[in-house]
Parts: C-alpha cells; sequence; structure tokens
C-alpha cells in the first residue's frame, strides 16, 4: 500500500484506508471514495484527480497522502 499522492495519471488503484480525520472521511465517504472501491487516476498535479465510477474527485496533496492504495 502506498499514498495516494504517490500515484501517476492512468494508473487503476483499489483504495485500502481512507486515514483522514473524520469531516474529510465522511465527505469522501459521501461522494463514493470508500475502503474497497476501485478507481483511476486522472491527473496528479497540483491535486490529484481521481475517477471513481462516473464522478471524478479533485483530492488536495494534502488529503491525498492519508489515503492509503494499492495498484490494481
Amino acid at each position: 500500500m502506498h499514498p495516494l499522492n504517490t500515484t501517476k495519471a492512468g494508473e487503476k488503484i483499489h483504495i485500502q484506508c481512507v486515514g483522514c480525520d473524520c469531516k474529510n472521511a465522511c465527505r469522501l465517504r459521501e461522494m463514493g471514495c470508500v475502503e474497497g472501491i476501485k478507481g483511476k487516476i486522472i491527473s496528479n498535479n497540483s491535486n490529484v484527480i481521481l475517477q471513481v465510477g462516473d464522478t471524478r474527485l479533485a483530492i488536495s496533496k494534502k488529503l491525498a497522502r492519508r489515503i492509503l492504495v494499492s495498484l490494481n
């Protein structure tokens, strides 16, 4: 497992752990970013753009460090 902010555009990931504070974790889960889900990295520049299903999420680098993923 490694942090989401270390991924590269085009990589397919599997979210393992959302280890941020309750407020951020709850918001991410509301938007579909939950443990066990698969997604794809669209961009990893100033923010991480993560596609989960039909939804694209812009996640700050600071928050992305707290989300652990594995590569598919």
